[in-house]
């Protein structure tokens, strides 16, 4: 009986042993020795040898080297011993993507501080140097007879060595579209056929002027199929403020003096009226190149303007609103619909349609403005006595120049998209006396 109860326990003992053995095997063909990877005391993923990960990890410092620059593992890395299943091991070739996710990298570098915040970081202070005499340079351009007399930065912009991750350094390129734009990478647009920079401008709530702005073009420039530009309404966080002073000559209008004579009828032009002519000195302040305040220093007669005289007859019959004398009605500039009415903040009228399409004198006068002018583009004033003057913007091209005399209806330039606008129009503007006043009291 004795040896039965022995061979009894002896059966249980292996049959215990067998069972444990059984789950054994049963737990390692599920379960796997593995590695939990831990990125500043949170998990991240799970392999099966650690190597693996400190593999990766070298691979991806080697790519960050520039210009052999050393780097070094900032992130705090761990390895926790466990127990898993075989499906949640993370392939070789997605560990390094997955690393890159959680890991920092610190190398020296050059940091740019604008009042008192980074901004860019770069490669090395030379490098963020360079960067900073380039943006100044490119925004202190001067025009003929001007002299620049200071060029500095809006901002308190400094540069300051120290450490920085890896992958916040930024190249030049990179980090020229973030200080000018306010983004280091912005979004691009392909040129396809068909397309416009008005066009381009409408379909993204852009101005034709941001997208000048942001691409270094200008608005009769030829735009390539298959070209790429940026799409950004540029935000600069450096802002140049550059102090020119200049001399110019500058028109003097003629005035147009009427005498009425009782004796005579109609209306005769006594003595043909002269612009004279100044000699101006100012000081300009203009911000990223763009004209700002300006003040006129002092002004010098070259020579006096002579007046028109015009003999008004007693029994003079109206002139019809088509000729070519001033006389106080003002012609339509230009076909199209109103796209804008005046009103309070714009006291002038937008005349829309195709770009190109002449823009004409309204009445007959002198031009005392023809060029680019800040806001409204490529535009043309002219003077048309007594007190009258009207403005014609947003020009695609002009064809007067200043102190030219015109006609009533004749061709001063084309409608375009010139300036701060949203598509191409005409903003016409009437001014009486100095004062804007509504062009519809004026147009027949």
């Amino acid at each position: 009986m004795q040896n039965i109860s022995r061979n009894q326990k002896l059966l249980a003992a292996g049959v215990a042993v067998l069972s444990v053995m059984l789950m054994c095997v049963w737990f390692l063909g599920v379960k796997t020795p593995a590695y939990a990877v831990l990125i500043n005391g949170k998990q991240q993923f799970i392999v099966k040898d650690r190597k693996q990960v400190e593999l990766a990890i070298e691979q991806i410092g080697k790519q960050l080297v520039k210009d052999n620059k050393k780097v070094a593992l900032s992130s705090k890395i761990e390895f926790k011993r466990i127990f898993a299943e075989k499906n949640v091991l993370l392939a070789q070739e997605k560990i390094a993507p997955e690393l890159k996710k959680g890991l920092q990298f610190q190398t020296n570098g050059a940091v740019i501080m604008v009042d008192g915040k980074k901004v860019v970081c770069m490669q090395d202070k030379a490098s963020a140097q360079s960067l900073l005499v380039k943006l100044k340079s490119a925004n202190s351009w001067i025009g003929d007879h001007e002299k620049l007399i200071s060029s500095a930065f809006a901002e308190q912009v400094t540069v300051k060595e120290s450490k920085v991750y890896a992958g916040e350094v930024l190249t030049p390129k990179e980090a020229w579209n973030l200080i000018t734009t306010g983004t280091a990478s912005p979004e691009k647009y392909t040129i396809k056929p068909g397309d416009s920079l008005w066009s381009i401008a409408r379909a993204n709530d852009m101005y034709v002027d941001d997208i000048l702005k942001a691409n270094n073009l200008k608005e009769e420039d030829i735009l390539d199929l298959g070209q790429e530009i940026i799409l950004v309404k540029s935000k600069p966080y450096i802002n140049v403020v550059a102090k020119v002073e200049g001399t110019a000559t500058e028109i003097i209008p003629y005035e147009t003096k009427v005498i009425t004579d009782n004796s005579a009828n109609g209306v005769k032009v006594k003595s043909a009226g002269a612009n004279g002519k100044k000699e101006v000195a100012y000081v300009v302040e203009k911000i990223n190149g763009n004209v700002g305040k300006k003040e006129v220093i002092s002004e010098k007669i070259i020579e006096k303007p002579k007046d028109r005289v015009m003999v008004k007859g007693a029994r003079v019959i109206q002139v019809a609103s088509r000729s070519g004398n001033s006389t106080g009605t003002l012609a339509w500039p230009v076909t199209g619909y109103i796209s804008q009415y005046s009103r309070s903040g714009h006291i002038a009228i937008d005349i829309a349609g195709a770009s190109g399409s002449p823009v004409q004198a309204a009445d007959g006068g002198t031009v005392t403005f023809a060029g680019w002018d800040g806001n409204y583009g490529k535009c043309v004033v002219i003077n048309h006595g007594n007190g009258l003057v009207t403005r014609y913007a947003h020009c695609s091209s002009l064809s007067v120049s200043v102190g030219d005399s015109v006609s009533r209806g004749q061709t001063i330039g084309t409608r375009g998209s010139t300036g701060r606008s949203s598509g191409p129009h005409l903003h016409f503007e009437v001014m009486s006396g100095g004062s804007r006043v509504n062009p519809l009291n004026y147009l027949r």
